[in-house]
This record gives C-alpha cells, sequence and structure tokens, in this order.
C-alpha cells in the first residue's frame, strides 16, 4: 500500500502515457482508410509495422509518463514534509486530521492524538548553537518515525512542536504510546558537543475522540495539546493525558 502511495502519480502517468501513444497507430490507420485501403488490409499487410507502432510509442510513452510521474510525486512531496526532519508538515497535518476524522467517524472507530514539545529547547540553542538545535529535532523526527505504527501519522507541526497521529486508537492507547517515546527521548543522546552526549526531554500532552460531533479535528487538537501545556505546567518530561490535565 505504501508503495502504491508513493508511486502512484508515476503508475497515473505511464497509464496515461500508454493511452496516447495509442493514437499513433489508429492515426496511419486513419490516414491509410482514407486513402482507400481497408486497415485489416494494411495490417495483415505490415505486421511488424503496425505491432511497433503499437507496443513501440506505447512504451516510450509510458516510460517517459512513469518518469514524469516520478518527478511530479517528488515536487509534491517536498511541499508536504518538513525539510530538516523529513516528517510531515504542519499543513498535511492538518489536512490529515480532518480526513482522519472523517475516516473514524464513518467506520466508528476512535482516535487518538499525541502532540509533543522539547523541553527547554532555546536552552540547547542558546548553549550549543542551531546546529546542535538542528541535530537534535533531526533525531527526535527518526526517533518518533520509527516507533510509530505503519498507520500512524507523524508529523512536525511547529519549532519544536511533534505530533503523533493514531486512527484506531484509544486514548490509553495514545498514553502508553507517548510514555514510551518519553522514555526512548530521555534514555537516548541526541547531540554531541565537544565530546559530551547530550539528551533532551519532552512533554506530551494525549487526547481521543470515540463520540463523535462536530469540530472534531479541532477539538482533538486543541485537547491534546493543552494537555501538553499542562505537562510544561506541571514540571515537564512527563505525559498527561485530556482527563488528568483537568485534575492538575
Amino acid at each position: 500500500m505504501k508503495w502504491w502511495l508513493n508511486r502512484h502519480l508515476s503508475i497515473t502517468r505511464a497509464l496515461q502515457g500508454g493511452l496516447l501513444a495509442i493514437g499513433a497507430p489508429l492515426g496511419w490507420l486513419l490516414i491509410l482508410a482514407l486513402d482507400g485501403q481497408p486497415p485489416e488490409t494494411a495490417i495483415r499487410a505490415t505486421p511488424g509495422l503496425f505491432a511497433y507502432m503499437l507496443f513501440g510509442t506505447m512504451s516510450v510513452f509510458a516510460g517517459f509518463g512513469w518518469i514524469m510521474g516520478g518527478h511530479e510525486q517528488a515536487e509534491r512531496d517536498r511541499g508536504l514534509h518538513d525539510g530538516l526532519t523529513g516528517l510531515y508538515n504542519a499543513e498535511f497535518f492538518h489536512i490529515a486530521l480532518g480526513n482522519v476524522v472523517s475516516a473514524m467517524r464513518r467506520h466508528e472507530q476512535p482516535v487518538a492524538l499525541v502532540i509533543f514539545d522539547l523541553d527547554h529547547f532555546k536552552r540547547i540553542n542558546d548553549s550549543f548553537g542551531h546546529a546542535a538545535g538542528d541535530e537534535v529535532l533531526r533525531h527526535v523526527g527518526h526517533a518518533v518515525a520509527d516507533a510509530a505504527r505503519g498507520d500512524e501519522i507523524v508529523a512536525r507541526i511547529g519549532g519544536e512542536e511533534f505530533a503523533l497521529l493514531m486512527p484506531g486508537s484509544t486514548l490509553q492507547a495514545a498514553e502508553t504510546a507517548a510514555e514510551r517515546l518519553r522514555q526512548i527521548m530521555a534514555q537516548s543522546a541526541y547531540c554531541v558537543v565537544d565530546g559530551e552526549r547530550h539528551s533532551v526531554t519532552a512533554s506530551f500532552g494525549c487526547a481521543a475522540r470515540q463520540q463523535w460531533a462536530e469540530a472534531v479535528g479541532e477539538s482533538l487538537f486543541n485537547a491534546a495539546d493543552q494537555a501538553m501545556y499542562a505537562a510544561k505546567q506541571a514540571g515537564r518530561n512527563r505525559v498527561l493525558t485530556e482527563d488528568n490535565a483537568a485534575l492538575s
């Protein structure tokens, strides 16, 4: 499925090119017909030429379409991904959030969201420079992407803010995933400065929806975002859900 999503424009353009190429032998037969020669007679007289015009032009046009579709897909992907981390960007995330919520609503399945923000990230930039900060962001992005399931969407939605969208997952599953990510980050070194290894922590907010109403996507995002800020205020380097954030 992922292969199809990554290559669907190449496949589409190749099919379009192949269909377009059919016009070459058809045009040749039409010209002969206008000159008074029946198409079947022309095909029997020069079967090799007809086969070359049909399959040769189809392969050339389809190959050209495949290449152009690949370039088109690459350009489109660049507009959907964050250039530093390689994760999806905020624009794509909010589109995906609406689409996932709509799909889960149709199938009456839950959807969960984890939003997390790196703790004291400004100190990293101030103390070690922006190059070290960029390295931290890249490593965090890779760690989250590696930990995510195949159907989950990981995005960088702000400077040091990330999101994990979990179709079909409950609030408990989101909390478990967030705690796993928190431990991975706290135990990993994300940048090396002057031979010293430095780690970074993050504050996580989790929310989920199983009861459907209007503006569910916006409500889900706001709830996870507020839980994340509550985790910041509670001391950072922790996970809070929308339920226990209201009690903190």
